[in-house]
């Protein structure tokens, strides 16, 4: 199943800029606002697409981790229940072979990582066994991943549209988490609803929100089930990279438009990648695209995901679309 050209334009160009207007997109892509407002209105209605906020890499401080999770027999589907309602678990997915459930956890720091996140998943009574990687430098997110819809004039347009991280983080505001959890539920979220969810004026939204994308402590990303992307096969690898090889294994992935994941990491293998790819015939085709660009790489361990139950906070049908639940928390937690 894949989308209509249209409706696929359309997501390309929220990829690069979520929160553009309307006009902006419609001056850019040679489209109506009217005809792009409501096309977009359809696909978030249907679970479609839709437009999330999360914690970027600069509010990250290297604390992701990826939780390969062995459920006790005939308990997976309560496992994933359960494991989907905790907020600091961004992703949920159902694996293929090693482990029953796979994890992505999201933290502020290290503490909250060590001490709260890792403690909460291993007290789960139905889970046997647990294996962690940790990330130690990302190197793509989701929200860097591309279709390949636009011309390069409708690219180099609604680029000029998008802010870039340009700025150093700073402090963070004081209703920062309050702010996160408006994102988390729509990333095109007005300033006037940010506004009315952390007590600010408008004006202090809009300026803060800028400075939160500029510093690369807030990311937006566009969505799109998977299903209906062209792309239905989702693969996550772990590898091991001599470090002389390692920028140009980095440099082979990143030229990979549905790159949804690259990180350093620790344990056995020091680099991950997760991929949306069109078949399963084109894993080995990766592979070597990899092994050509890194002779040293070595391959440890190659998964292929069979569903996936939440993705950045947003809870998933099995056809991939959203449900329209997603699980966020304000306060002092993290998306």
């Amino acid at each position: 199943m894949e989308l209509p050209f249209e409706d696929l334009e359309l997501v390309h160009a929220l990829q690069i800029a979520p929160r553009a207007s309307w006009t902006q997109l419609g001056s850019a892509l040679g489209r109506h606002p009217t005809t792009l407002a409501t096309r977009w209105d359809r696909l978030r209605a249907d679970g479609l697409a839709w437009v999330t906020g999360h914690l970027g890499t600069s509010a990250l401080q290297g604390c992701m981790a990826f939780i390969g999770v062995e459920c006790q027999p005939g308990r997976r589907s309560e496992v994933l229940e359960r494991l989907c309602a905790i907020p600091e678990i961004s992703t949920v997915e159902e694996a293929a072979r090693a482990w029953d459930v796979r994890l992505t956890v999201l933290a502020r720091n290290w503490q909250q990582l060590s001490r709260e996140l890792l403690p909460l998943v291993r007290a789960e009574p139905t889970i046997l066994r647990t294996h962690v990687t940790v990330a130690t430098q990302l190197k793509a997110m989701g929200n860097n991943w591309r279709l390949d819809i636009l011309s390069p004039e409708q690219h180099r347009r609604v680029a000029a549209l998008h802010p870039q991280v340009v700025r150093p983080p700073g402090a963070t505001p004081p209703y920062f988490e309050e702010m996160m959890a408006v994102l988390g539920r729509d990333g095109r979220a007005s300033a006037a609803e940010i506004a009315e969810a952390t007590g600010t004026h408008p004006t202090t939204a809009t300026r803060h929100l800028r400075q939160g994308i500029e510093s690369g402590l807030i990311a937006l990303r566009c969505e799109l089930a998977q299903e209906y992307s062209g792309y239905p096969v989702a693969c996550q690898w772990y590898v091991r990279v001599p470090a002389a090889q390692l920028q140009a294994a980095v440099d082979y992935l990143r030229s990979h438009r549905t790159l949804r994941l690259c990180a350093s990491t620790t344990g056995d293998a020091n680099l991950t990648f997760f991929l949306w790819l069109r078949t399963p015939g084109d894993i080995p085709d990766v592979e070597a695209g990899l092994q050509a660009a890194a002779p040293g790489a070595q391959v440890l361990e190659s998964e292929v995901g069979v569903r996936t139950h939440k993705r950045m906070g947003w809870l998933l049908s099995e056809d991939s679309t959203a449900t329209g639940e997603v699980v966020v928390r304000t306060g002092t937690s993290v998306l």
